[in-house]
């Protein structure tokens, strides 16, 4: 008999609790997933404030009202709280084997296991399938990459307008005498999400030196003539899926050093695009753009005492949440059929700052489809 699946977490942050449920709960509550001949049926335990929602909305086959189990567990002398409604329920289904997440809470454990529950912690996530999207889960990737695109137009719009100071500063198009940093281009970006119903976090606009730390939100000025790493990755607010798209830019010429640079990330990135397909190894699409890279004389070491050249991995998955599996790395993920990845290599050293180019993609048997589908455009002038 395969062993019973419990959860206790809420599911605004736990992407196996929204995924099995189907719906936001901001407070933790109880998921149990028992197989019987027909399959696994999940039961949701709930609290009086969300159980009839749950009723509604949820994706349980069968939705409980927690007190219920609150109750029994109390007559049986167990310590109040989510442990013990769920340890009732399964003492009333005859069951002392659990598998539960990786993240499960130890406290939790401690009691199950005290009450003649045997645990298991499963590696990864509960559910491996979510590596594998559905076409309804693919159209609200799609939409969130949409909106993503259409922020990052609003940036790009932002920095066509700004002027260029003596300094090499940007200006405000609103006040010529405001100097624009990281915080302005991502207001307009930020802005525009959350009017679109979807939740922007930790927007990185990075320039010059601040870029070459890939994952360096930036809070410095805008310069012209140095690059700028724009990296957008929303939720959207009704379903969880998440977007995630990369451009860097110039505002005004590029210098030759970064045009160049910045052309070898662009042909590091076609190489992966071009390689992706179902059966393909994820670390042999990595090391194609790393050796690509080397190549054109775009080396990967620590340079006194920093990290310099491509040193993260090309690509992750994309679902519930903005990065889960597959890997395109060293790690040697195989790809499958209908996974969602980025494509995102990157050129990063503190004298030159950052390139990074990073499209979504749904991996098919012989080839992908590009979510992103946006023109890559260096200099805005």
């Amino acid at each position: 008999m395969t062993t019973t699946q419990l959860i206790i977490s809420d599911s605004e942050h736990d992407a196996d609790m929204l995924y099995i449920s189907r719906m936001f709960v901001p407070d933790a509550f109880i998921a149990i997933g028992i197989e019987n001949q027909a399959g696994r049926k999940w039961h949701g335990l709930l609290s009086p404030l969300e159980v009839d929602r749950a009723k509604k909305e949820s994706s349980f086959d069968a939705v409980h009202l927690d007190s219920i189990w609150r109750d029994k567990a109390k007559k049986i002398g167990w310590d109040s709280g989510l442990a013990s409604i769920a340890a009732a329920f399964l003492k009333e289904c005859d069951i002392t084997e659990l598998e539960v997440p990786g993240h499960f809470p130890l406290m939790y454990a401690d009691q199950l296991r005290s009450w003649g529950f045997a645990l298991t912690a499963k590696q990864g996530s509960l559910f491996p399938q979510r590596a594998i999207k559905s076409d309804v889960e693919i159209k609200q990737l799609a939409r969130a990459e949409r909106l993503t695109k259409e922020s990052m137009i609003q940036a790009e719009n932002f920095l066509a307008i700004c002027s260029i100071g003596n300094d090499k500063i940007l200006r405000h198009p609103d006040d010529n005498k405001t100097k624009v940093k990281s915080k302005h281009v991502r207001a307009v970006i930020e802005t525009f999400l959350i009017a679109q119903g979807a939740m922007p976090a930790h927007t990185i606009v990075a320039c010059g030196k601040e870029g070459a730390d890939p994952h360096n939100t930036g809070s410095g000025f805008i310069y012209a003539h140095k690059s700028i790493i724009i990296d957008i990755f929303p939720r959207l607010l009704d379903s969880g899926y998440w977007g995630d798209m990369t451009r860097s830019y110039v505002k005004g010429k590029a210098p030759n050093t970064l045009k160049k640079m910045y052309q070898t990330v662009c042909e590091g990135q076609d190489i992966g695009l071009n390689k992706i397909a179902a059966g393909i190894h994820g670390a042999e699409i990595h090391q194609a753009i790393l050796d690509h890279f080397d190549q054109k004389g775009f080396k990967t070491g620590i340079k006194d005492g920093q990290q310099t050249g491509f040193f993260h991995g090309t690509g992750h998955g994309v679902g519930l949440q903005i990065h889960e599996l597959p890997r395109i790395s060293s790690r040697d993920d195989i790809l499958q059929e209908k996974q969602v990845v980025t494509v995102e290599p990157g050129l990063y050293y503190p004298e030159l700052g950052g390139i990074r180019l990073e499209d979504m993609v749904v991996v098919h048997k012989t080839s992908c489809e590009n979510l992103t589908q946006h023109p890559r455009n260096f200099e805005i002038l």
